[in-house]
Order: C-alpha cells, then structure tokens, then sequence
C-alpha cells in the first residue's frame, strides 16, 4: 500500500470536502500520515478526564459557534489537543456519523496530513500521542476478550491491541468503516447483540 494508491482510493471512495453534517454535533479527525508506510494518528485520553478516561480516541470534540463547517470543528480540536496545524492536513472527505454512548452524534473526518509536524499531547486532555501503520489493522484480526461494563451488564468487546494500547468502541468502529469504506477492505469486527441505548456505530 503505497501512499500514492492510498491517496488515490480514498479521494475516489470518501465524501467530498467540506463533509455534509448529517445531524452530528461533534467531529473527530481520523488523521493519515503519508510516507512510505502510511499511518493513522490516535491518542490516550489522560486519566483525570470525566468521559472516556485513559480510552483510545482520534482526536475531536464539539462543534463551537464559530466552526462554519464539522470539517473545521475536527481541525480546531486536533490543533487544540495535539498540536497539529490546521493548515498541514487536507481535508479529503468523512464516514458516516457514529452515535457514542454519551449520545452525541459525531462525524469522523479524514484528513491527509503533509509533512511531518511537531504533535505533542496537551496535558489537560491527552496523556500520549502515536502512530498504526494502517497494513496493522489490515493484517491482524482483532481480539475478542475486551472486558467493559456497559450500564451494569459485563461485556466482552472486540478490539485491537497495539504497543500496549488497546483500541476498542467508537474508536474502533470507526477505523473498521474507514478501512471498509475508505480503502475497499472487510475487517471481521463483531459487537455484542444491540442493547438498549447501545448503537451499533458501524452500522450502516
């Protein structure tokens, strides 16, 4: 998979840019690092936050007032929490908006970043920053023995375990449709039956 042909497939697979909001009221960026062996950019949330403490997430939040567009939201909050320059990532198209358990709609933006900027996590809100090679989530299946607890009810979900990272719900969803829609490749990725109050966010 070079850059180039990575490139390629996904201008010709993703929307167009800026992304339609479909309802959403949050964006993330899924942040692809070009070169000879392309990468995805994810980040460890710090451990004192409210929400999704110590979890895998691309980098995003809520959209404010002063974002014209969700495309810009996903711009502004990677800028905000990595340090990653707006102007340094082409916005090549989005998925389909996922719903998070918190309830919030939110629209995965992809974005082709050029070069190679300084990222450093913001304290307040990131604990780490790093890079998968996009042929990892290709190649290797995921793991089925994540254990959480969703409203009372243990759960066993599936994810994928990179360097001491384990990457797992919305995250992971939305890495599997970015890799089946974006780049024409079907990762097996079950979730438990829906419960209630629980979307399937890869659902389609």
């Amino acid at each position: 998979m070079t850059e180039h042909s990575l490139i390629q497939t996904l201008r010709h697979n993703l929307r167009p840019s800026p992304p339609p909001a479909d309802g959403a009221d949050a964006a993330v960026l899924i942040p692809i690092l070009g070169g000879r062996e392309p990468e995805v950019l994810l980040t460890r949330r710090a451990a004192h936050m409210k929400s999704h403490a110590g979890e895998v997430a691309f980098p995003g939040g809520k959209r404010e007032p002063g974002d014209l567009h969700l495309a810009m939201t996903a711009l502004r909050e990677s800028e905000e929490e990595v340090a990653l320059p707006m102007h340094s990532v082409e916005v090549i198209g989005a998925l389909k908006p996922a719903r998070a358990k918190s309830g919030i709609l939110v629209l995965p933006v992809v974005g082709v970043v050029d070069g190679e900027p300084d990222l450093v996590g913001n304290p307040d809100e990131i604990e780490s920053v790093f890079r998968v090679p996009l042929r990892y989530f290709i190649e290797t299946p995921a793991a089925r023995d994540h254990r959480i607890n969703f409203r009372g009810i243990d759960l066993v979900v599936p994810c994928f375990r990179y360097e001491g990272y384990v990457i797992w719900g919305l995250t992971a969803y939305m890495l599997v449709d970015f890799i089946r829609h974006g780049l024409e490749h079907h990762i097996d990725y079950p979730w438990p039956p829906a419960l209630p109050g629980m979307l399937v966010p890869g659902a389609r």
